[in-house]
């Protein structure tokens, strides 16, 4: 966040761990009921997903940080799973209603102490997400941007950021 404030000395920032914070796994009640999506972009399930979500809404752009564990680390897919759910549902009760995130801007940021390229499933399956929530890529000229490579530690890699 410390590159934000230097482009931006003004530009808010918040980092919120998943890892402290408790978001349990989809269980699926919404379909045969239909009570996921009742309300519109909201899960019926009580913990702290509804924090997070509430502080993405509100948010001029997203970074989502996350190191490569066997793909995805737990919380960071039980997040995804809900609100893929809670978008999913919404939208198939009330088409003309866009996400809350659309067309917020997102990047990525993945870490892997193998390689840079044993990352690239991880960031392949949170752009997915994203886009699935209707929000835009940051993009370098025509393309979205995807990263550096650097060697660990990455402070003392010549090649590195």
């Amino acid at each position: 966040m410390n590159g934000v404030k230097e482009v931006e000395p003004s530009a808010e920032t918040k980092i919120i761990e998943l890892a402290e914070l408790k978001i349990d796994s989809c269980i699926a009640v919404c379909a045969p009921a239909g009570t996921c999506g009742k309300e519109p972009f909201k899960c019926i399930l009580k913990d702290d997903l509804s924090l997070v979500f509430d502080e993405m809404k509100p948010a001029n752009g997203i970074l989502i940080a996350s190191p490569r564990y066997f793909i995805v680390p737990s919380k960071l897919q039980s997040l995804i799973e809900r609100l893929y759910c809670v978008n999913y549902m919404t939208r198939s009760e009330n088409p003309s209603l866009d996400s809350p995130l659309a067309n917020k801007p997102f990047g990525l940021l993945t870490t892997s102490y193998s390689d840079a390229y044993s990352a690239v499933p991880l960031q392949e399956h949170l752009e997915k997400f994203c886009l699935w929530l209707q929000m835009k890529h940051v993009m370098v000229h025509k393309w979205p941007f995807r990263g550096v490579h650097g060697q660990v530690p990455v402070s003392e890699d010549s090649k590195g950021p």
